[in-house]
């Protein structure tokens, strides 16, 4: 049977039936606040989140003839796609590649199951070779599995897979519209028998059968060397960072929704506390919070603690910090505040004003061609100048897909030295405010997210409410 003959029996029992004026449309509760989140979808499906021309740039500056991705954030990255199914496993099981060569496509390696079940649902916008794989035909027999770059006889591929119609109603639109798709990626490019023959073709199509390439897991070096090419592989992540440090523009529309909610739910949560209330039911609060707005929590930092397990009373007079991280579609929000419960102490109330200060003064500088280093000097010089002794950590770190984003100075995953970076348009940074002293009343922090554009810093999430009081 012919591929688009299996397809289309699976449509049997006619065309996608219209919902009728009677249709019920379950609502969400607009005090749920998910309106920046379904936007936020718009934005993911509308076209790859990497900044391609930063990409380009990096991969020449790293002399780098490609990358070969196979981590979730990173196939979510080149794509959108969320990978489930590696979440799960906790092991890769798709590959996005990308040549230097900018007239070559990005190419998709992805089970051929996966892609019609999971993949073609986001209907992302994206001008990719896709190259899908079913597993060996049953009728195989007396093949070892063994393959090079030489090998031209692959096993014959087993048909593709898809869900059946049983006839008895119409297929749904879902259906219909995930079995065209697939039909079309087939025609362009017929399923292979296993992820070996299909990372081969992508490989050979990008020309990176010869070249240099980044990756993010083993498991790319490992079948790489399985398939006896000549690919050199390194460790892509320094790669991957000074690429993703600079945002695109989709990129930078996401992080205004995730940095905003994440912001939103912090002080959401913050207000709904009274005396008697502990650790865990803050971070409940918290965590339901940003569920809310669409955003799934990281991680809530209270009083300098990040134990999970740790469990303490809050009281009338306490003070503490509060440092918030949660993502929407993966990019995070950083957030951190300084909470009384009851009225500030006048040591605390001057510890917060000390760091306020220092961010403001910070703040008017933040641009293109400013270094890390002189971030640090701005806000310690202006507190000392009003007569402020505190120590504080005035550390910038860039953030985006992951809490800190940025490349190290000595290399691939060497991100906690950090480098003396120098600002760029696009980047988003946070510039960290925890006092470092004890003995003062409690805790205090402050933090936001900054957008870095061609003339200065635009702030992404409100940076009112520098304190809460109870």
């Amino acid at each position: 049977m012919k591929r688009r003959d299996l397809l289309k029996t699976s449509l049997l029992g006619g065309a996608f039936a219209t919902l009728g004026s009677k249709e019920t449309i379950a609502k969400v509760n607009n005090d749920n606040n998910l309106d920046k989140h379904l936007k936020a979808a718009e934005i993911v499906k509308k076209g790859p989140l990497i900044n391609l021309s930063q990409a380009f740039k990096v991969l020449h500056e790293e002399k780098l003839d490609g990358l070969i991705v196979s981590l979730p954030k990173n196939i979510f990255y080149f794509t959108g796609y969320h990978d489930h199914l590696a979440v799960r496993y906790g092991s890769p099981t798709s590959f996005a590649l990308l040549s230097k060569d900018e007239n070559k496509k990005m190419c998709i390696v992805m089970n051929q199951f996966i892609y019609y079940f999971s993949f073609i649902d986001g209907d992302f916008k994206l001008d990719s070779n896709d190259y899908l794989f079913t597993g060996w035909n049953k009728n195989n027999t007396g093949l070892d599995g063994k393959i090079n770059s030489s090998q031209s006889d692959e096993p014959e591929a087993s048909p593709a897979y898809t869900w059946k119609s049983m006839d008895r109603y119409p297929v749904g639109k879902i259906e219909e519209n995930r079995l065209n798709v697939l039909n079309q990626k087939l025609d362009a490019i017929a399923e292979s028998a296993d992820y070996d023959w299909a990372l081969m073709k992508a490989i050979k199509y990008l020309e990176l059968d010869k070249g240099i390439v980044g990756t993010d897991h083993p498991i790319i070096d490992q079948t790489i060397r399985k398939l006896g090419l000549d690919t050199k592989t390194i460790d892509g992540d320094h790669a991957l960072r000074k690429i993703k440090i600079i945002k695109s523009d989709r990129e930078i529309e996401l992080m205004k929704i995730s940095a905003q909610n994440n912001a939103d739910a912090s002080i959401a949560a913050m207000k709904q506390i009274r005396n008697g209330a502990t650790h865990q039911d803050l971070k409940a609060l918290f965590f339901s919070e940003c569920s809310k707005r669409g955003n799934v929590p990281s991680l809530l930092q209270i009083d300098t603690v990040n134990s999970e397990v740790f469990n303490k009373t809050l009281r009338d007079g306490d003070c503490f910090a509060i440092d918030a991280v949660s993502h929407g579609f993966h990019y995070n929000g950083d957030f951190g505040r300084t909470v009384f419960v009851g009225e500030p102490t006048k040591s605390m109330k001057n510890a917060t004003d000390a760091i306020s200060l220092g961010w403001d003064a910070v703040r008017e500088k933040l641009r293109p061609g400013l270094r890390y280093s002189e971030i640090r000097k701005i806000g310690r010089d202006a507190m000392k100048k009003s007569g402020f002794s505190y120590s504080v950590a005035l550390t910038p770190h860039s953030v985006g897909l992951t809490h800190t984003d940025e490349p190290g100075k000595n290399g691939a995953g060497s991100f906690w030295q950090k480098d003396d970076l120098i600002l760029q348009e696009n980047m988003i940074i946070s510039v960290d405010l925890p006092v470092l002293n004890t003995g003062i009343g409690g805790t205090a922090h402050l933090e936001d997210l900054t957008l870095i554009t061609s003339d200065g810093g635009e702030q992404i999430n409100d940076i009112g409410n520098r304190i809460i009081v109870l």
